[in-house]
């Protein structure tokens, strides 16, 4: 049986790369088959999906967006559920993670404690359903420690934390048990570098693997100090910059060191302040606002799980910036950036800081 979908045709040598930014961005239609033709593939895509959205999802001009006609996929199994069905108990089938996260060719699964006893079979059940994934992981407790880390159990595949992720064309080298990374940022660090201004000087204050500075310099002539207090993302970051060289308008200057001594050290008024640290940032504001200096704007992450989320993160930055000697003179935007659990969300404010008093 065929179906007439709307396709992504790239060059062969990008195919890997565009299915699975494809793939994480919820935009591949996985019921039907990739067709290879003349040297390119062409990737089905779901009903429905706006040509706008593709275009930006796919940062390129190396492809064409035309209908075709595509094969659909086997009966095999579609979820954990329908191959574990004669594997597990009935009434834990419904306990199977049905969301997870993928980075580069690495799956990150939560498996519940009543499936403990099957993870290892449940890892060796997604690698079943995703040929595009070489290693299957459990999360194993929270994120913790000033590096924001967090321990894995290894399920299937190949035995590994290490990969390259690709965003938006960008080539992000990362290690899961030694640098935070999460792919659901990937909006969130495309939206703050379409806002970066020509010759903007911008400090990531917790930089990680460096993707908000990776996003920034491949579309802005714009200068970021990059300031993480982990060694192991000043490794990452220095090879992430190596990665994406040919495509980097802007500069990254890498720093290793507690971002409070770099600002009061810093000899540069930034213009602009990216604080993705959610459950630390309200800490660092009195630092924030002294990297701008006179004037500037920070881009301010916080957990929420008020029912008026959006509300209480506004007033809880009026007040901090109020314990500086800034004021806010706007918060235009304040929006929830990814559910982190049941009611608790990651949250996003831009304030724009005005003169000091």
């Amino acid at each position: 049986m065929r179906v007439k979908r709307l396709g992504v045709k790239v060059p062969l040598s990008m195919g890997e790369e565009t299915r699975q930014l494809l793939l994480n961005t919820k935009l591949l239609d996985i019921n039907c088959k990739i067709i290879a033709e003349d040297g390119h593939l062409i990737l089905p895509l779901l009903p429905d999906v706006p040509l706008s959205v593709v275009e930006r999802t796919i940062g390129a001009t190396h492809f064409e967006v035309t209908h075709h006609n595509f094969s659909l996929q086997s009966d095999r199994p579609r979820t954990l559920a329908e191959v574990l069905a004669d594997k597990l108990p009935p009434d834990r089938l419904h306990l199977l993670p049905r969301a997870f996260d993928v980075v580069g060719d690495i799956a990150i699964l939560e498996i519940p404690p009543e499936l403990n006893e099957f993870a290892p079979l449940i890892g060796e059940s997604f690698l079943s359903l995703h040929k595009h994934v070489k290693t299957v992981l459990a999360k194993k407790g929270p994120i913790s420690g000033v590096t924001r880390l967090r321990e894995f159990e290894f399920l299937a595949g190949e035995n590994k934390t290490q990969t390259i992720h690709v965003e938006y064309g960008i080539r992000i080298e990362v290690d899961l048990s030694k640098v935070f990374f999460t792919p659901r940022l990937l909006e969130e660090h495309h939206r703050v570098a379409m806002l970066v201004q020509p010759e903007e000087h911008v400090l990531d204050m917790f930089t990680g693997v460096g993707p908000f500075a990776l996003h920034i310099a491949r579309e802005q002539y714009a200068d970021v100090v990059a300031v993480d207090i982990n060694t192991d993302a000043l490794y990452f970051i220095t090879r992430n910059i190596d990665l994406n060289k040919h495509q980097l308008l802007g500069s990254i200057i890498p720093v290793c060191m507690d971002v409070r001594d770099y600002v009061d050290h810093a000899t540069i008024e930034f213009d602009r302040v990216i604080m993705n640290h959610p459950s630390q940032s309200d800490a660092f504001i009195p630092w924030a606002c002294k990297a701008l200096g006179r004037a500037g704007i920070i881009h301010y992450y916080s957990f929420a799980n008020a029912p008026d989320h959006e509300e209480h993160v506004a007033k809880t930055i009026r007040y901090l910036v109020s314990m500086t000697h800034h004021d806010v003179l706007d918060i235009p935007l304040v929006r929830k950036v990814r559910d982190v659990a049941p009611y608790e969300y990651q949250v996003v404010a831009d304030v724009v800081i005005g003169r000091e008093k």
